[in-house]
């Protein structure tokens, strides 16, 4: 019995464990376009060029063009064998089909196609996160009326700024790349949040309230690096209020001031 009770109890501290454990091994995917007529050209064969990537990224090349190309790595019309194949045994794409490859080390990677060894095109893959293709926590910080207000990015990316529009009630907060973000939010600075925006583009996000903060999970669309969040809430609103207030018992005092001046001069005249 006692056995039992213990594998239980330890069976209960794993899967604790599992669900304490913070969501912070993101990976992105990075796309890759193998452009319309590419055969006909060089370092715009593929776009982007070069594309940006993490340790642990993905890039996914997606042929869209009419002809059969390869994404190989290597340089020079020779192949590494590193992804895409070899000189001698080609990884095939044909029109609208992918291929992806996960980095997992740092540096810059070029490749080409074998079929058309003009294309060319590179990798640039950064340690990001711990190295590991894990997020890792940055800050940026708004400043409004002379308070400061912090939002924290658990994320591959980097939170690099952020800005209040106490007009629009939106928090725009800017990264050096697209990619899977944790972002945590003081609910003096927004609260009640509505929507959030990268560009034109909707993002799905999910939301979990604290008490004095809101963590939002999402994912920033590849070629984006701002998101606007749009809120019920967003500072200066009370101070506006208390301006108000304060603005009304100024006009109630020097209106009493006032009133109670010419009721003196009605009982006892002008001195």
């Amino acid at each position: 019995m006692n056995t039992k009770i213990a594998v239980a109890a330890g069976l209960a501290a794993v899967i604790a464990s599992v669900f304490a454990m913070p969501h912070s091994a993101f990976a992105a995917d990075v796309n890759v376009d193998i452009t319309s007529g590419a055969s006909t050209k060089t370092n715009d064969a593929y776009a982007p060029n070069p594309a940006q990537a993490n340790v642990g990224d993905t890039v996914i090349w997606t042929n869209k063009d009419s002809t059969i190309h390869t994404a190989t790595s290597g340089s020079s019309g020779t192949s590494t064998g590193m992804f895409g194949g070899t000189n001698e045994a080609p990884a095939l794409i044909p029109p609208s089909k992918t291929q992806s490859f996960t980095f997992t080390e740092a540096g810059e990677f070029p490749y080409f196609c074998i079929l058309h060894p003009v294309m060319v095109g590179s990798v640039v893959v950064a340690e990001g996160g711990n190295g590991n293709g894990e997020a890792t926590e940055s800050k940026a910080t708004a400043t409004l009326d002379g308070n400061s207000y912090e939002v924290t990015a658990m994320s591959t990316s980097k939170a690099t700024a952020a800005e209040i529009d106490p007009d629009e009630k939106s928090v725009t907060v800017t990264f050096d790349k697209a990619g899977d973000v944790e972002l945590t939010l003081p609910k003096n600075m927004i609260s009640g949040i509505t929507a959030v925006m990268a560009g034109d583009q909707d993002v799905v996000f999910e939301q979990e309230d604290a008490t004095t903060s809101t963590k939002l999970s999402f994912t920033i669309p590849e070629g984006e690096t701002e998101v606007d969040i749009m809120g019920s809430f967003v500072v200066p609103e009370f101070p506006i209020v208390a301006a108000l207030v304060l603005g009304i018992s100024v006009a109630a005092v020097v209106a009493y001031a006032r009133f109670a001046k010419v009721s003196a001069t009605s009982l006892f005249g002008r001195v």
